[in-house]
């Protein structure tokens, strides 16, 4: 048997069952810099790729008020914490100060203090009872699989990430890793705070609103806490919510825990889901029917932060001139937005119609849209969603220039104009922060998707590897362990 439940009689068998929660990635397609600031928005895709967090209790006497988290797609990566429950809140301690992982240990004890102060002592004992094992893997996406493909003799296709066994170990520790941009950290912890919220029985489930505000306040703590600042918070957004526009909280809603010796209480309060000082707005979208996003990752990564910091310097180095730039910006993002939300709608009203649209439009390139005849009020709004980006890009490249900063590069620049050469391609940009590390593209057919892959594939200048992710609406979401292809084999190593 896998829990002899009867060896440790504390625990009632109702708890002996594994907790399974995942929380997808992201993909800013517009936004970038804005996001920070809540007088703008950002239109966020949520992802297939998944990150899955497996809760397994032990029923060990051994292992009481102990919590091993092991991530296997890694070296060195098994980390255990001793867990001391006083009368003020949770004490975690890492049995090591070796390979410490910050994400990890801060994400813990912050779960830890919520649940002293939502459930019962006595429930929070109990579930930690005979100790806990945690698992938390990534999606093959999250990470580069250049070193996985030349193992193996493999090209750099889809074809070939395809045969590449689920949840692939990286040979490598998880500081070196080489990751693909598509959010690893949030869709980490926010499995994990979701995680031990399902499992301490803490959430009724994860499709109540409230419990997802609670998941998503708490992770936004964690995360930011762990990387020692407030970011805009849209990757944490997107892997509670999935796809949605997002417009960003306070930050000085976390300034009072920003501090891993806030107490339980002060830490509840502010994340709780009736705390009202939370302004974010999260309004849901989903790319229309027949749009597929794709991905790839190009092998010379931009450092975030590095970009960011820049950019924040030209802004208020130049106040008046990035206004005016970042509103025309704005005002383009939220267009393409309303082109989506509009072609949904298009779908809603007459399938048949949308779908001879989509047609006519695929076989040809998007600069010869506009010399169509008849064209009808949905090839209309797919040529508007096109244009509209277009001029997202246009204004891009101009921040580009004019902070110095490289958010759409030339390089990226030519890219991206080969793939709109493709008949079929409505759209192809810099995600996020742009640099030189991802691109995405979306596109009307099977057809457009294959000759875009055919560009990445003959492209020299630059290394582009395909992700295989594609757009996946949901958030986070509890998961049966038997139903997701490769886990059980990934945790019984």
């Amino acid at each position: 048997t896998l829990f002899a439940a009867e060896s440790y009689s504390l625990i009632p068998v109702s708890y002996l069952k594994n907790s399974v929660v995942s929380a997808p990635g992201k993909v800013l397609v517009t936004g970038g810099y804005l996001v920070l600031d809540p007088s703008y928005h950002g239109l966020v895709i949520g992802t297939n790729a998944r990150f899955y967090t497996i809760i397994q209790p032990l029923a060990d006497e051994s292992q009481r008020n102990r919590i091993t988290v092991e991530s296997p797609q890694f070296e060195e990566s098994s980390w255990i914490y001793n867990v001391d429950i006083t009368e003020s809140g949770v004490a975690i301690k890492p049995s090591s100060s070796i390979h410490r992982n910050k994400f990890v240990e801060t994400c813990l004890r912050t779960c830890l203090n919520v649940l002293f102060e939502k459930i019962e002592r006595s429930q929070l004992e109990e579930n930690l009872g005979g100790g806990l094992r945690i698992v938390i893997v990534g999606d093959n996406d999250f990470y580069s699989q250049r070193l996985q493909l030349q193992a193996r003799n493999l090209s750099t296709t889809m074809s070939a990430l395809k045969s590449l066994p689920p949840f692939c170990k990286t040979s490598t520790t998880l500081g070196d890793v080489h990751k693909t941009g598509l959010g690893s950290s949030a869709a980490l912890i926010t499995s994990l705070v979701a995680a031990m919220f399902v499992h301490f029985k803490a959430v009724k489930s994860l499709s109540h609103e409230s419990d997802k505000t609670l998941v998503h306040n708490t992770a936004q703590q964690a995360h930011c806490l762990a990387q020692g600042k407030v970011g805009s918070g849209f990757d944490v957004s997107a892997a509670v919510w999935g796809s949605h526009r997002y417009k960003r909280f306070d930050p000085s809603v976390l300034e009072s825990v920003m501090d891993e010796s806030a107490n339980s209480k002060s830490l509840f309060d502010v994340v709780s889901s009736s705390n009202t000082n939370w302004d974010n707005i999260v309004t849901s979208i989903q790319l229309p029917p027949r749009l597929r996003m794709m991905l790839a990752d190009i092998d010379a990564g931009s450092h975030t932060p590095t970009l960011v910091g820049k950019v924040l310097a030209w802004r208020k180095q130049n106040s008046s001139e990035s206004k005016t730039l970042w509103d025309n910006l704005h005002n383009y993002n939220t267009r393409v937005e309303q082109d989506l939300r509009d072609l949904n709608a298009f779908y809603q009203s007459d399938k048949d119609a949308y779908n001879d649209a989509i047609d006519r439009l695929a076989a040809k390139r998007a600069k010869e849209w506009n010399t169509l005849d008849n064209v009808d009020d949905i090839q209309s709004k797919l040529i508007s969603l096109y244009e509209n980006f277009e001029n997202v890009r246009r204004l891009i490249r101009e921040m580009s220039e004019k902070s110095n900063v490289p958010i759409e590069p030339q390089e990226q620049s030519k890219l991206l104009d080969a793939c709109m050469d493709v008949p079929g391609i409505i759209m192809a940009g810099v995600p996020g922060a742009g640099g030189y590390d991802a691109i995405f593209c979306i596109a009307l057919s099977e057809e457009g998707s294959c000759r875009v892959e055919q560009v990445w594939q003959s492209w020299s200048e630059m290394n582009v590897g395909p992700l295989l992710a594609s757009e996946d609406s949901n958030g986070a979401r509890v998961e049966q362990l038997d139903q997701i292809r490769g886990l059980k084999e990934a945790i019984s190593h």
